[in-house]
């Protein structure tokens, strides 16, 4: 054994803290719905899939999934095609306009960019078709081949002569032809002419012979002859004459395949997809099999027959049944209100209009067990708050609002049950309750507010399981339309009514901040019965108030159309100060605020997330989907959530979830013991040595057995600290243990932990 070794295994024979998997500051990772499937090929016993949420990978022997998005490989989430290229590489193409490939014998990745030179606002990659050494890609504005030897792009084909630009929607060759589906209809060339990018190159073909639409879906050569399929039926195409499946007429295709010499066609009725074939093309179709449940996209290449749908993953027919795999995720990839109980599960809810019910994410769980989907009979989910002891509350467009406790429902209030919630106004179903949010008082009281187009009963207190207390809106007689509450450390109870999808038009007379306290203690503020109201006039950046947030120190925060007004003092609500931070910005559309455990402020928008320090005068951080590379999975973020333990920020997305890790998290009441890793340290690291369960306000110094004190400094994520493995003079230090110390800030609770240290 040499010494090196016997010094290294010395050190861990020493260790007292058990090395721990942690989470890198500033790793970033996704979460979307997998279920809406474009389009899938087979390779061996796997199916690959190209999903509005990225790719995931099916093993049919094993039944066990692999999941690819922007954390992992891929450009971006949203996949529209993917073709095999046998034995060498997946190809997936993004509507962004970027191909990845997939090396299948290294897994290693390699991107294309398949967008024009001149920043086209046109992009999206529509379809590959691999003929030799030749990938033809089919993209929204063209068709560009690309010469896999030789690893780049030819001459681009475009326009093809039609007299406006079309839209390709696929393209594949035959022995001696080139054609290109698109949704203007048919182009076609010799593969042998000289320059296919001039438009008189092109033989195109607007309209088909007995079918009502010129708009390609798909295409597929049976034998010799060139498969046509439309929005509106089946045509086909051969040396120069078209021919109609008349018994299709007027049906919408969505995909074609040969299969042992077969023609394939998937096509869609109100309920589900039908799965026909023909040997043929005189003959009529006969129906191979049908699901009334769901929408086919694509038919699967393989030894049994397999669909991908638009909302339920991959299916193949069982001997009883059709029977669904995709894996497990969120039921959609929308976000429109988050939050993180005491356990540190994300809760979230879909929004309106939707239809996907609300879900949890429990991290600690298995991979496969981390997301559970709820539905929510009958409305939309769209609005997620925190309770007392764990509970969490949905709200719901039309039906309510549920408490979660445990991992399950525990009740439902509606218009039906006691108490009763009102119904949301004059000119609809008095039945149809839009249940708006959820707060608890200092007292721990629950306090509901409601959507109502007049004031009656637009709040309410629950005094126990099955009584309330109503109160009306004295201020004024008209308004009751709330969406956002908050309650400060006064009891007050701050109302607005805006949501970032529904901003309210000023013609409808409910605008502002109203403000509402049994006890007013409000100074320079008219109220009327506890009531009170504050608008541009008063002060506020814009009347559109789509969100609040109180903050550590109890200022209230209020973001608006045109940015964040603060509160300091919420018992003076006219005396307010700006966000001086975002002044030199356009004025932000603020849908969402969120507090970190250092009282900074996390705000998103339309346009990304600004992070600011905690009084708004100094911008910390921008994140947009390009300063991100892509990780925030869209600039309009409609809600955040941290979880203040784990130190991890939650954006929702209209495009997914994103998910950071970050430095800030809660500080404990006092010290228990410390946790300290990456341990053994291996130095040089990429990632710091991270300090965790530490007092607010800690110091933190780093000495050696003999005492010495190596470096000293402030903990910087009020939890926790980070040590980089330098010295106070700025050098790694050597190999050796060393004791970590940590002081509270008035001295009077001191902490030691040890890491070994290693140098390589």
């Amino acid at each position: 054994m040499s010494r090196r070794t016997t010094i290294i295994f010395f050190l861990l024979l020493l260790l007292s803290i058990d090395a721990q998997s942690q989470q890198h500051i500033g790793q970033w990772k996704s979460f979307t719905d997998m279920k809406s499937v474009r389009s899938a090929v087979r390779v061996g016993s796997s199916i690959w899939t190209a999903t509005s949420g990225g790719v995931f990978v099916f093993d049919t022997v094993s039944e066990q999934y692999k999941k690819f998005n922007h954390s992992n490989g891929l450009s971006t989430n949203d996949i529209r095609c993917i073709a095999v290229e046998p034995g060498n590489r997946i190809w997936i193409g993004g509507a962004n306009g970027i191909i990845n490939t997939y090396n299948l014998q290294t897994g290693e990745w390699s991107t294309i960019d398949a967008n024009r030179p001149n920043g086209d606002s046109q992009i999206g990659v529509q379809g590959f078709f691999l003929k030799g050494d030749t990938m033809f890609v089919a993209t929204v504005f063209g068709v560009m081949p690309f010469k896999i030897g030789k690893w780049e792009f030819g001459d681009t084909y475009a326009s093809f002569g039609f007299l406006s630009a079309p839209v390709v929607k696929c393209v594949l060759t035959d022995e001696s032809h080139i054609f290109i589906g698109t949704d203007r209809g048919l182009a076609v060339a010799p593969l042998t002419t000289p320059n296919l990018s001039a438009p008189n190159s092109w033989t195109i073909y607007t309209t088909f012979p007995g079918l009502s639409s010129n708009s390609i879906t798909a295409m597929t050569v049976l034998r010799d002859t060139l498969v046509i399929a439309t929005d509106q039926g089946i045509g086909y195409y051969y040396n120069g004459s078209f021919g109609v499946i008349g018994s299709l007429s007027g049906k919408p295709i969505s995909d074609l395949s040969i299969d042992g010499g077969k023609l394939l066609i998937l096509r869609n009725d109100t309920l589900g997809f039908i799965v026909e074939s023909l040997s043929s093309l005189a003959e009529a179709p006969q129906v191979v099999d049908s699901d009334s449940t769901v929408q086919g996209s694509s038919l699967v290449s393989a030894s049994s027959l397999w669909v991908s749908t638009a909302s339920n993953g991959i299916t193949r027919r069982t001997a009883s049944e059709w029977k669904y795999y995709y894996p497990t995720g969120p039921n959609s990839n929308l976000f429109s209100s988050l939050a993180v109980d005491d356990d540190g599960v994300l809760w979230a809810a879909s929004g309106s209009k939707t239809q996907a019910g609300f879900y949890r994410y429990n991290p600690s769980l298995p991979e496969n067990a981390q997301w559970k989907n709820f539905p929510f009979s009958g409305a939309d989910s769209y609005k997620i708050s925190l309770g007392t002891k764990g509970s969490v509350w949905v709200s719901s467009w039309g039906d309510g609002v549920v408490e979660i406790v445990g991992d399950t429902i525990r009740r439902k209030l509606n218009y039906y049950s006691h108490p009763s919630l009102p119904g949301a106004g004059t000119g609809k179903n008095t039945t149809f309750v839009v249940n708006s949010g959820v707060s608890m008082d200092n007292d721990g009281k629950v306090w509901i507010i409601n959507r109502d187009e007049v004031n009656g009963r637009s709040l309410l207190r629950l005094d126990g399981d099955t009584s309330a207390t109503y109160f009306d809106n004295q201020y004024s007689t008209s308004d009751g339309w709330f969406h956002s509450m908050v309650i400060d450390r006064n009891g007050t109870k701050w109302l607005a009514g805006d949501l970032p999808w529904e901003p309210k038009k000023s013609a409808s007379g409910f605008n502002g901040v109203y403000v509402f306290n049994e006890n007013p203690t409000f100074f320079g503020i008219d109220t009327a019965g506890g009531w009170g109201h504050l608008s541009s006039d008063d002060g506020l950046k814009s009347d559109i108030v789509l969100s609040f947030v109180v903050d550590l120190e109890g200022a209230v925060w209020i973001g608006t159309s045109k940015g964040v007004t603060i509160v300091p003092d919420p018992q003076r609500p006219k005396e307010q100060n700006q966000c001086f931070a975002l002044l030199t910005y356009a004025p932000p559309f603020v849908q969402t605020m969120a507090v970190d455990a250092l009282n900074n402020k996390w705000i998103g928008t339309n346009d990304g997330v600004f992070v600011v320090n905690s009084d708004g005068t100094q911008l910390l951080q921008i994140y947009k989907v390009a300063s991100t590379n892509g990780q925030l999975l869209a600039d309009d973020v409609q809600s955040i959530a941290i979880d203040q333990k784990r130190g991890i920020a939650y954006f929702g997305t209209v495009q997914g979830l994103s998910s950071l890790a970050i430095e800030p998290v809660q500080a404990n009441q006092s010290y228990s013991r410390l946790e300290v890793g990456p341990n053994p340290f291996i130095l040089p690291s990429e990632q710091p040595l991270t300090i965790r369960n530490l007092v607010g306000g800690s110091t933190i110094k780093v000495m050696t057995v003999s005492g010495f004190i190596v470096t000293q400094f402030e903990a910087q994520g009020g939890g926790r600290a980070f040590w980089d493995g330098r010295d106070k003079n700025g050098a790694f230090v050597a190999s050796g243990i060393y004791f970590i110390v940590a002081f509270a800030e008035n001295g009077s609770q001191t902490v030691t932990g040890k890491v070994a240290v290693i140098r390589r």
